[in-house]
């Protein structure tokens, strides 16, 4: 059986229960008597097992099928698993994360499994003969199962049909599956081994089910015969009444009844590759193009019966715009399930004691913008536990918990999803930082002494910025917050940090929705068309109609009782400045408000955005790219960077 067109979902899922395992091993250290977690661990380590096993991966499913022995211990103890076994858990983890990455790179696992293998099986008992019979399913199964007894004691008639498989089997979780099914079809199953909710996770070569019906046993034989990869079906006749009942002693085995399942129920999503998303979302953008290119001309046609047709089409495009945006949209927990295993490593290997909350997982974000999140925030953890937490011994000191507080959340704000990462930890402090700086020669102990603190801590994004002078093994030297800002700023976000000497550091992440759609208001500034974001505009105004002043060499203009920065947003942008700015655009980042002067208005339009090459990106606060109807190409107004300082703007500032 060719298996290799399987090969694209194989990896993914592993990758999925891989990512739960660690997640959930996590949380039974911390909670040993969570039944749902154990039972839900048991599960998985089943699935990956007979998927590995189905593949040919003899070495993932023989390290898999040991680590299922230990999680077997697991139904056995309410006090949990010890460190040591725990430990060994997460290195097999980690040894079947590189297996997967080995079989998507060559093909191969590269995986010995001897030496992990040997390290489980001494943290277990030999299994008991009934351990190994409930994990093979039914060979060994005798006597009559409750639920039957019940039946017949009803009046029912029970036939008991013993399938058993070939030995060349590749799947059998699947062939038990279908003969339950076939079962079902038939009548009510009353009873099976394997159990029902086991059948994914079923290895073995005999399937025992009871079926109460009026059918004829060749009807029932037939039906299950006809199942692939079955080698032979035997039928039996338990019969009805009293007489059949069980002896009062008599032992029942441990099956379940599954009268209730409905076998013919279907599953409610389909995996899709992301690449057909990201072709769908592509030909959507053109979509949207040429209706805007469309609605422009049937303004100026006079066709009867044109504009309502043209109301219809754009009513049904941007239906299916939402819906093409809804199917790329993923929840963040997409990321947030790796840092509980993260926080717990890093705690451990440096001594501290830390408790994790995580908040908003459900919020959700487009594909693309939730894969460029990875790695800044895990970044962001490890800085938290490796510069922001105390010891407990100094926590201690301080009066606080020994156990600190990590607290990562998400939340949507208008279209866009603020992350944040905050601690209880010692904080930042703004004087060391700038002693810092005058240390290597940065600044003057002048410009230190003047530095305004939310100044001094945006210098912690400055290229290989660093309050220590060796290297840690946990976030570096230069802990590279200036890569966490420009891999967040090439997805149009913007991070940026807050905190408080003693009380603790909260690093917040903005990110927009989308990447693909973004409603825009198109101005014209020394000759080029820009978009700027509408959510990030406050509001338009005349320039003639607003007083404008001169301060240190600034011009303000005065809107209400505001006074803000006037920038000709031509030069801004980086190029040549427009000396006929009729019209002013005040648009926000996270720290201020600025008005941009520029040449015309052109108007509100739906870009579908494009990311500039990285040469041309760090020239200018850009943060894309339209193609517009006309074929001429608008420059994206990146806000945040236009009104955010850079470290190297914020010494020259102090200088």
């Amino acid at each position: 059986m060719d298996t290799s067109q399987y090969l694209p979902m194989f990896l993914a899922e592993c990758r999925e229960h891989l990512q739960e395992l660690n997640l959930a091993v996590v949380r039974i250290e911390e909670q040993p008597d969570d039944a749902a977690t154990v039972d839900e661990i048991f599960r998985i380590a089943h699935s990956l097992k007979g998927m590995s096993a189905t593949m040919g991966f003899q070495g993932m499913a023989a390290l898999t099928h040991e680590m299922e022995d230990v999680f077997e211990l697991l139904r056995k103890r309410s006090d949990g698993l010890a460190r040591e076994a725990v430990d060994v858990l997460f290195e097999c983890l980690d040894a079947l994360s590189v297996a997967i990455d080995d079989i998507e790179a060559g093909g191969a696992e590269r995986l010995d499994p001897a030496p992990l293998v040997e390290r489980l099986q001494g943290l277990v008992r030999e299994r008991t003969p009934d351990q190994e019979v409930a994990r093979r399913g039914g060979e060994a199964t005798s006597g009559t199962p409750e639920p039957v007894a019940g039946a017949m004691a009803a009046g029912q008639a029970v036939l008991h049909a013993r399938v058993t498989l070939a030995d060349d089997t590749l799947m059998p979780a699947v062939r038990a599956y279908m003969v339950l099914a076939a079962a079902a079809d038939l009548g009510a199953v009353v009873a099976s081994a394997p159990e029902a909710e086991d059948v994914e996770a079923f290895d073995g070569r005999v399937i025992d089910v009871w079926v109460a019906a009026e059918v004829e046993t060749e009807a029932l034989q037939s039906a299950l015969a006809a199942v692939p990869d079955v080698a032979s079906v035997a039928v039996s006749d338990d019969g009805p009444g009293p007489a059949a009942r069980p002896a009062a002693d008599a032992p029942a085995p441990k099956l379940a009844a599954v009268a209730n399942l409905d076998y013919s129920r279907t599953t409610t999503t389909v995996r899709v590759e992301a690449e057909r998303l990201d072709q769908l979302m592509h030909l959507m953008g053109e979509l949207v193009v040429q209706r805007t290119r469309v609605e422009a001309l049937t303004a100026e046609a006079e066709v009867p019966g044109l504009n309502h047709a043209m109301q219809d089409l754009v009513r049904c495009s941007q239906a299916l715009q939402a819906i093409v945006m809804e199917v790329r949209m993923i929840p963040v927990e997409a990321v947030f399930l790796r840092l509980p295993r993260l926080v717990r490593d890093l705690a451990a290997k440096l001594g501290k004691q830390v408790e994790l909350e995580l908040v908003g997982q459900d919020t959700e974000l487009d594909r693309t913008v939730v894969d460029a999140l990875g790695d800044p925030l895990v970044h962001l953890v490890r800085n938290a536990l490796d510069h922001g937490f105390e010891s407990p011994a100094e926590r201690k000191a301080a009066g606080k918990p020994e156990a600190g507080t990590l607290r990562i959340s998400a939340r949507h704000s208008g279209s866009n999803v603020i992350i944040s990462v905050a601690d209880d930890g010692r904080g930042v402090d703004p004087v060391a930082i700038a002693n810092t700086a005058v240390r290597r020669g940065l600044l003057t102990a002048e410009q230190a002494e003047g530095l305004e603190p939310a100044r001094a801590i945006d210098l912690l994004f400055a290229p290989g910025f660093s309050t220590r002078d060796e290297a840690s093994d946990v976030s570096g030297r230069g802990v590279g917050m200036d890569a966490v800002r420009a891999k967040v700023r090439e997805v149009g976000g913007e991070v940026w940090i807050a905190s408080e000497p003693g009380q603790g550091t909260t690093a917040q992440i903005r990110l927009p929705l989308t990447l693909a759609i973004m409603p825009a208001l198109l101005v014209r500034a020394g000759e080029r068309t820009y978009g700027i974001a509408l959510d990030r505009i406050d509001r338009s105004v005349m320039i003639a109609e607003h007083p404008v002043r001169s301060a240190a060499g600034q011009r303000m203009l005065v809107v209400g009782d505001a006074v803000l920065p006037l920038r000709d947003a031509a030069t801004a942008l980086g190029h040549p400045g427009d000396d006929e700015c009729e019209f002013a655009v005040i648009v926000h980042g996270h720290e201020r408000r600025v008005a941009l002067a520029v040449s015309e208005l052109i108007g509100q339009h739906e870009l579908v955005t494009r990311p500039l090459p990285p040469d041309v990106a760090e020239l200018a606060p850009l943060s894309g790219a339209a193609v517009l109807p006309d074929g001429d190409i608008a420059l994206l107004v990146d806000c945040d960077a236009l009104t955010t300082d850079s470290p190297a703007a914020a010494l020259a500032r102090a200088a």
